[in-house]
């Protein structure tokens, strides 16, 4: 009875709420909690990945991605699972289950749609594409566990949408392989609570964070009057990379700088050292000309090719302590290609003051000086956009120590 009480509780919450959060992590702003969480307790699986006796302690920590009706913080002798993917209006589930290891373990599932099914790893045609509720029970003579999730079935009909994903350095493309090619529009639900409505064509993507999503696209065809969708598992791996270094100076009259590599996640560099010479060691050391001041430039790559560059100004002339080029270990933005609003994420080794610029590609201010605090760690800072035309950006970080930049692209 409990677990009816919250299908029937999540199924009407979801059915008026986003589509994104339907389809991926359930937040305590669907939900109201002060009606759900004392009536219910199942334990639930957090979108960290965790398992919860207490809904409300999942909704609050990280939201739910999916629930279950045995208890999974206990012993676990048995847990219900299972994930989907659809082909040629087709829905497919895989097993992915675990029993006790005691006795043979059988199968139910339930489409949502009155069907049912016995098989471990059974397709079904749905009638009518849209929202159901999928329940797969375990049973084996030890124990029995059910796991529900929502999946978004596709239909029959002239429509048939398919897309192929492709992730380089973070930034993922969806190729469109639908039919008709010159649908009216989709929708996309990246599955980490990112949606957008889209042209057909392809499309990219910037994950924040490396993990596994399950992306849904759905087509929308006037003329052929269908509404059908495609989902699929990607894999998305974020790159390590992050370049920085530190230098030192003899000062005036040899100015021979030595340069600290800290960078982190690299196997190979780039130095452009302001004065046209370049070298590709880890931790070179450069002979300056009579002038004290230069902007060094490090790119360092990582074993996939992915880049990460910081720009620091150096004063060859100045002896003492080691001189750091930024107080940012790393600097990044998403989504990258962007419109409006880009995220910006500082990762600092101490906290400080530092002054974000966003340049165009003559070294024009396109977004005027702007100081921000940052702590020690990770920062995100969204920035709004004016109004800008297509093309490549700067993202501008300076401190005291010196300074970071980063490209974004403006569609």
């Amino acid at each position: 009875m409990k677990r009816f009480l919250l299908l029937s509780f999540l199924f009407s919450s979801l059915a008026f709420g986003s589509k994104a959060q339907s389809l991926g992590c359930v937040e305590n702003s669907v939900i109201n909690m002060s009606q759900f969480c004392p009536a219910v307790v199942d334990s639930v699986w957090g979108c960290d990945g965790n398992c919860y006796l207490n809904p409300c302690e999942a909704l609050f920590h990280s939201g739910v991605t999916h629930f279950t009706h045995d208890q999974c913080l206990a012993s676990q002798q048995c847990h219900a699972d299972f994930t989907y993917s659809d082909f040629g209006g087709v829905a497919n589930f895989i097993d992915s289950s675990f029993g006790s290891g005691v006795g043979t373990v059988s199968y139910v599932y339930e489409f949502g749609d009155g069907d049912t099914s016995h098989n471990g790893n059974p397709s079904h045609t749905y009638a009518t594409a849209g929202y159901y509720l999928v329940c797969l029970t375990i049973s084996d003579p030890v124990c029995t566990s059910t796991s529900c999730r929502y999946i978004l079935a596709p239909g029959g009909g002239p429509c048939t949408p398919m897309f192929t994903a492709s992730t380089y350095c973070g930034l993922t493309t969806f190729t469109d392989l639908s039919t008709p090619a010159n649908y009216s529009f989709a929708d996309w639900d990246f599955g980490d609570l990112s949606t957008t409505t889209a042209p057909p064509g392809n499309i990219t993507h910037q994950y924040d964070t490396a993990g596994t999503y399950l992306v849904i696209f759905t087509m929308h065809d006037t003329i052929n009057n269908c509404t059908t969708g495609y989902s699929a598992t990607i894999t998305v791996t974020l790159p390590e990379v992050s370049a920085g270094f530190t230098y030192t100076s003899t000062g005036l009259p040899d100015n021979i700088v030595t340069f600290a590599n800290t960078s982190t996640g690299a196997e190979t560099y780039n130095w452009d050292f302001g004065d046209g010479a370049t070298d590709s060691v880890e931790n070179p050391t450069h002979d300056y000309a009579a002038n004290c001041n230069y902007t060094v430039v490090l790119t360092a790559f990582d074993s996939a090719g992915c880049t990460s560059i910081i720009t620091a100004q150096i004063d060859a002339c100045n002896t003492g302590i080691p001189t750091y080029s930024s107080v940012l270990n790393s600097l990044s933005v998403y989504p990258n290609p962007a419109k409006e609003n880009i995220n910006v994420v500082l990762n600092s080794r101490m906290a400080s003051d530092v002054v974000l610029t966003v340049k165009d590609v003559t070294g024009r201010n396109v977004v005027e000086s702007t100081p921000i605090h940052i702590n020690a760690g990770k920062n995100n800072y969204n920035l709004k956009l004016p109004a800008l035309s297509a093309g490549v950006y700067m993202i501008h970080i300076s401190d005291d120590y010196g300074m970071m930049n980063t490209r974004v692209l403006i569609k």
